[in-house]
């Protein structure tokens, strides 16, 4: 009878040493698991939030590095702009000049005509090759402009630009009015913008959080080049 009783409370002991061993090894596996953190931006219900994250790839001399696009350019550097987005979209990449016509950058016939990305993918501009930074110092402004459906304004630009070389003048004014209407929309909106910066990562993340969902989302920025 000792004996049976000593033989249960064993077997009782080994399934209780067997169950805390499960149950730590299951600690450790759950401990294991890295998720991505990223700032949660409060919105209302009815609001989207749509997000760029871009970097440039600088190739100074020969030597590539990964830098923010405040950085201040020298002559002959070749740069690349990489860039993700938070949703599928079409994108449209231009140059504006100081006299106020436009160039595009993309789509255009050399680097492609299927302007659709997808969330979460990395691209860049050009789509080949660099943009090359020649001997006269300036401002280089980089227009950008993402929507959920295609742009007719823009669409117009870019049949232009393919007869033209990249260059847009006859429809500069449609270009004009889809960043216009966006800065308009601005001031009257429910708009936020929020740049981020990580000086290590060489991340610059802007955000705009809007109601509605078929709104174009325009970015701008400016490359220095002295």
């Amino acid at each position: 009878m000792k004996f049976k009783k000593l033989l249960i409370l064993t077997c009782c002991m080994v399934v209780l040493v067997f169950v805390a061993n499960l149950a730590d090894a299951g600690r450790k596996t759950r401990d294991l698991v890295f998720e991505d953190e990223e700032e949660v931006v409060e919105t209302a219900p009815d609001e989207k939030v749509v997000a760029v994250k871009t970097t440039i790839e600088l190739n100074r001399n020969g030597k590539i590095s990964t830098v923010l696009p405040m950085t201040e350019f020298q002559s002959g550097d070749k740069v690349k702009i990489v860039y993700t987005t938070s949703v599928d979209a079409y994108v449209y990449w231009l140059s504006e000049g100081s006299s106020g016509d436009y160039y595009m950058l993309f789509p255009n016939p050399k680097t492609g005509t299927d302007n659709f990305v997808r969330k979460n993918e990395v691209n860049t501009i050009p789509v080949k090759g660099n943009l090359k930074f020649d001997d006269n110092p300036g401002t280089e402004k980089i227009l950008l402009v993402l929507a959920p459906e295609k742009i007719p304004e823009l669409e117009k630009a870019s049949r232009e630009a393919a007869v033209k070389g990249g260059k847009i003048k006859d429809s500069a004014k449609q270009v004009d009015s889809v960043k216009k209407k966006n800065q308009s929309r601005r001031k009257t909106r429910d708009l936020v913008f929020e740049d981020e910066e990580d000086e290590d990562a060489g991340v610059s993340t802007t955000k705009q959080v809007s109601k509605d969902i078929n709104e174009p989302f325009v970015l701008g920025y400016v490359l220095i080049h002295n």
